[in-house]
């Protein structure tokens, strides 16, 4: 594939995944304007919301040409035409897409954290009884524990599903 044509492309996946599409944007930073107003240089995964739509458009774009970045991909920063250069090398890397998508696939899920939580949660409930502070309390831990297994739960699907489109 050209780098113009893929470049349009990927503009097109940036696009959609904006807060605000069709706005300005600086080419030298283009992922600082997912958000709105965009971030100062290079800091969006510094917020909830900035996070979320970095790692969106990065799976984005995976699914859009069937390719893997590596985790070291995913966390520069790039221009958009070295964001160009290595989505070209990535999709050239068939082979290296199909070891990425491989090893995602066989990581084990610990869940060390919703453990920890819910010894926590215990501990309060324990000492404290049932009260406003463990009732408080429940509604974080609901919370906290919604917000790590639908993460974990959309990471998987998105595997799933970049793993059928990179072997067919």
């Amino acid at each position: 594939m050209n780098s113009e044509k893929l470049k349009s492309e990927i503009i097109i996946v940036f696009q959609r995944n904006r807060q605000t599409p069709n706005t300005y944007y600086d080419e030298s930073r283009f992922l600082d304007y997912l958000l709105n107003p965009p971030t100062t240089k290079n800091n969006i995964k510094n917020s909830f919301k900035g996070v979320r739509r970095y790692y969106r458009f990065f799976e984005d774009i995976e699914l859009t040409f069937g390719i893997c970045f590596s985790l070291s991909d995913q966390d520069r920063f790039h221009s958009i035409e070295q964001f160009v250069k290595k989505t070209n090398e990535r999709i050239r890397k068939g082979r290296g897409n199909k070891q990425i998508i491989q090893r995602r696939l066989e990581e084990k899920e610990h869940y060390y954290v919703e453990l920890l939580l819910t010894a926590v949660l215990a501990i309060i409930v324990f000492f404290l009884g049932i009260h406003i502070i463990t009732i408080l309390a429940l509604i974080g831990y609901g919370i906290a524990i919604w917000w790590i297994v639908s993460s974990k739960l959309r990471d998987k699907r998105h595997n799933k599903k970049l793993n059928e489109v990179i072997n067919s």
